[in-house]
Parts: structure tokens; sequence; C-alpha cells
């Protein structure tokens, strides 16, 4: 177990250190954030409950020795304050797993050059979220964030065409380095476009996976496809539009994707409707095992792998932004509903109702958040309760 000292100790001194460089404006940044959170899992059939109390801190030095040039480095600790409760790895299956595991690790190392508005290029440990990370991310919600080892290159041309590409040698995944299953080697590549127009932006995206861990079997897909994204300001609403398809080969199989939502935002109220389908061909289910998946088809995380008949979820989410409100300003409260079934024949997987409370205050970030899943054919009732503070210095 790391001591729980150490990681105290890491983010108080990060405190002196990032407001003093930062006031001087010297050409060295130093940034901490801190999360302190407790996660409760209840899954029918497992005979006992799941629980979590993990504290992450994680502090960036980045130094800036020339006018387009910067170098980062960025450490990350978490620590298990519940260490017998701590499950998943540790239990062998008799609770529910939590996904945060005891690390410390380093999260980036890069070097960044970037000689212009138009052109950066990037090497080392580094971030990648594309779009709506529904593809590739970083996976933020969990304690370990889930980085790169890789060269990426972003581009502005001309009509403000903005092109992303880079090759991916290495995935340090959010179950940590000394997992079997916690590394990807990879030989990937991947290439993402977007134009921006006067009715909305466009997009399109090839993804070429090749990624291998100690213990599963090698994923191997090409993805390619697109997606138009929109707003708009009818009288008092804002109204904002999306769709994508894509297509996905994988072991000559050859499984659809495709994404339709629209929101409604009027004050400080927002109302949502999405379809999402990853389809499934012969038994092969569309995948995007890089993706930052808790975003994605409910917060209990049941559907982290498609399963092999494909999935549809029709989600409904309202959010209410309390923004004028005396003491309770910048709190938010937002439900969402998912009903999940199979792409590929009759029934349903289940449902499930998600809920979460979030404020700030005195720059510190509180929320508790809740996911009830309803099995109907696929997995187990599962219940899961997270209680955050968050803070960045």
């Amino acid at each position: 177990m790391i001591p729980l000292r150490f990681i105290i100790a890491l983010a108080l001194a990060g405190l002196p250190l990032t407001a003093a460089f930062a006031q001087d404006g010297a050409d060295i940044v130093v940034q901490s954030d801190t999360r302190l959170r407790y996660e409760f899992a209840d899954v029918a059939g497992q005979p006992e409950d799941g629980e979590a109390l993990t504290l992450r801190v994680r502090s960036s030095v980045e130094i800036n020795p020339v006018r387009g040039l910067s170098l980062l480095a960025e450490g990350e600790a978490i620590a298990s304050i519940l260490p017998d409760r701590l499950n998943g790895f540790v239990t062998g299956g008799t609770r529910p797993g939590i996904t945060d595991e005891e690390t410390i690790e380093l999260n980036r190392l890069q070097v960044e050059f970037a000689p212009s508005e138009r052109l950066g290029v990037t090497l080392g440990r580094q971030r990648i979220a594309l779009d709506d990370e529904r593809f590739i991310g970083i996976v933020d919600f969990r304690q370990n964030q889930q980085t790169y080892d890789a060269i990426t290159a972003s581009v502005l041309g001309p009509a403000d065409l903005s092109i992303r590409a880079g090759y991916i040698w290495r995935v340090n995944r959010i179950l940590g380095g000394e997992q079997p299953d916690g590394v990807f080697d990879s030989d990937s590549f991947y290439i993402n476009a977007a134009l921006p127009t006067a009715i909305g932006q466009f997009s399109a995206y090839h993804y070429n996976f090749d990624l291998d861990d100690r213990v599963n079997a090698p994923i191997r897909s090409q993805t390619t496809g697109g997606a138009f994204r929109g707003r708009a300001f009818p009288g008092d609403f804002g109204l904002f539009y999306e769709a994508g398809y894509a297509r996905q080969e994988s072991g000559g199989a050859s499984p659809d994707y495709a994404r339709v939502a629209l929101a409604v935002e009027r004050g400080e109220i927002a109302i949502s409707a999405q379809y999402e389908l990853l389809g499934s061909d012969d038994g092969v289910a569309f995948q995007t095992p890089l993706a930052t998946l808790h975003k994605f088809q409910g917060a209990a995380d049941l559907f982290l792998v498609t399963p092999p008949d494909g999935i549809e979820d029709f989600e409904l989410r309202t959010e209410w932004r309390i923004g004028s409100l005396g003491l309770l300003r910048g709190t938010s409260l937002a439900l969402q509903y998912n009903a999940f079934s199979p792409a590929e024949g009759p029934g349903r997987y289940g449902d499930e109702w998600g809920a979460e409370l979030g404020t700030t205050v005195a720059s510190t970030r509180f929320s508790i958040a809740a996911a009830h899943y309803k099995a109907d054919t696929f997995a187990e009732d599962t219940t899961r309760v997270w209680l955050t503070a968050a803070r960045k210095f």
C-alpha cells in the first residue's frame, strides 16, 4: 500500500509552487490537482458489496525554454484509504470491481514543438482526446488517466480545416502498469479531420487499431466514419444536433456504428435525446477499446465491451444548471435514463437510471452521483454510488 501521508504531502507540496511560478510569469509552470472519491457498488449475485475510498494526486512541471518549444513531465499517485476494501483485482472476485488501483506512475512525459498556431507536433507520453472521446479518450472519470506513448501532429489549414494525426506504440490504461492487462502494446495510427461551416462542423476519421496485452486476445480493427454537429438559436432556445456513421472492419466482419442526438436548451435547463447503435456482423460487434467509455451507455459501466449481438441505446437526459440562486450558484443537477437492447435479435438487455448533483465551494468541486441498472437479459442488477471532492491548483 502507498503510504497515505506520502500522498497528502505531495498534494500540499504543490500549492506554494503553483502560486509562486504563476505569479512570477516565469517560463516554468507547475500545476497540481487532487481528487478524493468514495465509490460503492452493489451487484446482484455477488456475496459482498464493493467499496473504495481513494485519493489521487497529479502534479506537472512544464518548461518553455524557447518560443514554440515546451517540455512537460507529470506524475500521478493513487492511494487507498480503505485497503481491506479496495477490490476488483485484490479480492479475487467476491466483490464488484472498482478499478482505481494504488499506483505511483509517470502520467505524461512529452516534448511539444509548435512553431506557429497552425502546426504542432508532440512526442512522448501524452493525452489524446479526439472529438467527444467515443473512439480515443483519456478516461478522466477514473482516478488513473489513460495516456498514450505516441507521436501526434495537428495542422490548421485553409478555411480552418483542422487535421489531427498520430502513431501510438503504447497505451497506458486505467488499470495501471502492474496489472497484466494494464498496458496495450500498440502499432496503431489515426487521422481525424474537421471542417467548420456556416451550418455546422463536418468531420471524418480513420482509426487503425492494433493492440495487444498479456491476457486477452489481440484487438485488430479499422474504423472509418464521419459526423456532423451543429447548433442554432431559434427564439429563446438553443438547439444542438448531431449525426454520425462509421463502419468497422474486424476479423472479416463489418459491423456498423450510428448516432443521432438532439438537445434543446433554454436558460439553465437542457434536455437531450440520443440514439446510438453499435452493430454486430456474424457475432462480431463494433468495439471502441480506447474510448472514454464511462461517458456512453450509462454510468454503471455494464457495456465496456460491446456484447456479441451489438447494442442499441436510447438515452434521455435533463440537466439544470442553477447559476443565479445565491448560495446555490455553481450547482447542477442531472437526470438520465437509458434503455438497452441488442442490435441483432429480439428482447432487451436492461434499463438504467442515473443522477448527479454537483456544486463548487471555495474552488473545490463536490458531487454525488448514482446509477442503477435493472437487468432483463444481460448482466445483473447493479447499483453504483460516487462521492467526489476535486480541486485544481
